[in-house]
């Protein structure tokens, strides 16, 4: 091909780009060493993945908190804490579900969230 065609090829290949949409894998090995499957024969690892920090273990977020509390037979206790921190123990099972969301070239794959299905 000429260097026009090329041109016009490449034009055209950019018209309908491939839509980016998330999914579901399936958590194989939990991190540090993961490995989530995303279909019958796509396996990802660590250097394919990013995690949302909320979904890992002992992960720590701040927090303030401000109200009453009650304790059994007593009255109402107005409380207040500052700089309060709250760790997650719940983190990533082999066998969760997890919702992914690839780059535009499927390279990498954000970890966003524990899926939960009602069904």
């Amino acid at each position: 091909m000429d260097a026009i065609t090329d041109l016009a090829k490449m034009f055209n290949d950019n018209k309908n780009p491939k839509p980016i949409s998330m999914s579901t894998g399936t958590v194989i090995s939990p991190p540090p060493n993961a490995q989530i499957r995303l279909n019958d024969t796509v396996i990802l690892y660590n250097n394919q993945l990013v995690f949302a920090a909320h979904i890992l273990e002992d992960y720590e977020r701040e927090i303030e908190l401000e109200g009453d509390i009650r304790f059994t037979d007593s009255p109402f206790q107005t409380f207040e804490a500052k700089e309060v921190r709250s760790t997650t123990k719940d983190t990533l099972k082999e066998d969760d579900e997890v919702i992914l969301l690839p780059t535009a070239d499927e390279q990498l794959y954000f970890v966003l969230a524990k899926a939960v299905r009602f069904e």
